[in-house]
Order: structure tokens, then sequence, then C-alpha cells
């Protein structure tokens, strides 16, 4: 039987794996028992793994359909599929497109360059998102990396589309 390495966390801890020289999450560390328990009492590790563990607080249908039928500057009803995607399957009234695959780059920029990108005003901090996709995956993702960009008020569309044109379907 091999023995592992084991790597004590330390204050001064980076993301850069001594062992393997790329980036590395403390989950991936812990899961390939490369780190030992009490990591959670040093501050720094136990922030690193709040950050990697956050997930958006969901919200359902009818939260959204009230948003979309009364439009407000305080919220932003984002859907982050492709282009393609939204113009051939349709869009939630009143969302705004910022596509996953530009998202990050996206909230990189100074809000007069996110303004010409997009067409729209870039969130503020504290303001209210709602993410959507097809079915919730790309916008859980997008939620996690508004929150890891300092967003503090950011939601997550559970059923995103497949959700929405179901309620809606079953209206008619």
């Amino acid at each position: 039987m091999t023995a592992k390495r084991v790597i004590e966390p330390t204050r001064s801890f980076s993301r850069i794996s001594p062992l393997i020289g790329s980036p590395v999450s403390i989950r991936e560390l812990f899961f390939k028992n490369l780190i030992r328990p009490p990591f959670e009492t040093i501050p720094m590790v136990q922030s690193i793994i709040e950050e990697e563990t956050w997930k958006a607080p969901m919200v359902a249908y009818e939260e959204v359909k009230a948003k979309s039928s009364q439009p407000s500057l305080d919220s932003y009803i984002i859907d982050v599929r492709e282009p393609n995607e939204a113009a051939s399957q349709g869009s939630i009234p009143s969302s705004v497109a910022i596509p996953l695959s530009t998202f990050e780059t996206s909230l990189a920029l100074p809000d007069i360059d996110f303004e010409a990108k997009h067409g729209f005003n870039k969130p503020g901090k504290d303001q209210e998102i709602i993410f959507y996709c097809r079915s919730g995956r790309r916008s859980t993702i997008a939620s996690r990396e508004a929150h890891l960009h300092g967003y503090t008020n950011v939601k997550n569309y559970s059923g995103s589309w497949l959700d929405w044109m179901a309620k809606e379907l079953e209206k008619k």
C-alpha cells in the first residue's frame, strides 16, 4: 500500500497545487485525501469552502412571472443561453441576454463598454438579478460566477425556460 502525501493547509495556501502545479480546489484536495481536518478552522480555507459550495437562492415561475409582467430598473432577468437558442426558442418577456460563453468577460467590462456590448446598463453589485437558461444548469453557473464577482442579490430560476414554457402552455 502506498502512502499518500498529505498537505497541511496554511494561511499561505494558494490555489495552485504544489503537487501538480495546476489550479486545484480545497474540495478536490479534501476528497483526494491530500489535506486533513480540521482545515475548517483556518479562516481563509473556510472562506474558500463557502465560496465553492455557495448556491444561489432559487426562484419559482410565479416570482419570475410577476417580475416579467412588471419590469423594474431595480431587477434584471438575465437569459444566459446563446443568441441562436433564444432566437429559435423565445425568451421570457422583459429579460435581457448575456450568453454564458461571454458572461465572465462581460462582468469584467467597465460600465460603458458593458452597455455598448449588451444594450442595457450593467447591473449594480446589490441589484436583484435572476438568471435563467434552458433547463437551469447554465443559470446555476452564471449565478455562481456573478456571486464570485461580488454580486450579492443573485437568484436562479430553477426550472428556467423549460419550466416557463410548460407553465405558459398550461394557462392556454
